[in-house]
């Protein structure tokens, strides 16, 4: 797969724009990321050298139809936020049946759900209601594709656009060159992985960390915290995605981490207010 890829060097010539050029010569061919102001590489790395930076988001082509249906996935999450949850565990278990009882949801959100069920082709194959006995029948697509999008990865694609939305509009009014990576690697030389991030903002000579957790059970505030202090990113210019965030964890985290957090639904004020304030 392509990659784009960039060694850092301080000692590098200031005043040279960086360019995309090969770092290799094989089949993997890594190219750097393109990056308005040197410094901003300096700032995000000034800690560790002699590493490599590279995205794999780029490569890897989302086409509209799927980007809009993560978009709607996230924008829906507190209706079919336990859908997904079960449909997580029917994947760990490869078994693709799926039956989810509508008993206790209203009946309007009944239709939502069918809905966007049906706008899931290719994840989800012969959706079938059931007046009688009030459930949806549907069929789950066993291909890593299926799986790593609706476990995740829907999440990040939704993001990501959010993001790029957001600075078109910020930073396009005022003038402000910007770059927004999905799938950022930081290795080292012998190609051991440092840190992976989700998605990477740059902003003029400034970068900033957005992470994007869906699954219920996460808890590793902790190591968030430790990684934008290993990067010289706290306290304004880390933000963590959390669908199940509660307004409690968004207070006690941000005060305590001293990162941004927000649920799905604060996702554009809090992103706004990063970029403003980072």
């Amino acid at each position: 797969m392509l990659k784009l890829a960039s060694i850092y060097k301080v000692e590098d010539d200031e005043d040279k724009p960086l360019e995309a050029v090969p770092l290799t010569e094989d089949k993997t061919k890594k190219y750097e990321i393109q990056v308005s102001d040197r410094v901003g590489t300096i700032n995000l790395l000034e800690r560790m050298e002699n590493v490599i930076m590279y995205s794999t988001g780029i490569q890897d082509y989302v086409p509209p139809k799927v980007r809009k249906l993560a978009v709607e996935i996230m924008t829906n999450h507190d209706l079919i936020k336990d859908i997904l949850g079960e449909i997580r565990q029917k994947y760990q278990r490869q078994d693709k049946d799926f039956e989810i009882s509508l008993d206790d949801v209203e009946e309007y959100k009944k239709y939502q759900i069918l809905e966007l069920f049906r706008k899931m082709s290719g994840i989800i194959s012969r959706v079938r209601y059931n007046r009688e006995n009030n459930t949806i029948k549907c069929s789950l697509t066993m291909t890593q594709k299926a799986q790593r999008f609706i476990t995740g990865q829907y999440l990040e694609i939704a993001v990501e656009d959010v993001v790029n939305d957001i600075l078109s509009e910020w930073a396009g009014s005022k003038g402000i060159p910007y770059k927004v990576y999905r799938n950022v690697k930081i290795e080292s030389l012998n190609g051991t992985v440092k840190n992976e991030f989700d998605i990477v903002i740059v902003i003029r000579n400034k970068f900033y960390i957005v992470e994007c957790k869906s699954g219920k059970n996460f808890d590793d505030w902790n190591r968030l915290s430790e990684i934008a202090v290993d990067y010289g990113i706290l306290p304004q210019r880390m933000c963590l995605v959390y669908s199940y965030a509660t307004e409690e964890d968004i207070q006690s985290i941000e005060y305590f981490c001293e990162y941004y957090i927000c649920d799905t639904s604060s996702l554009r004020n809090k992103i706004i207010q990063m970029i403003s304030f980072g």
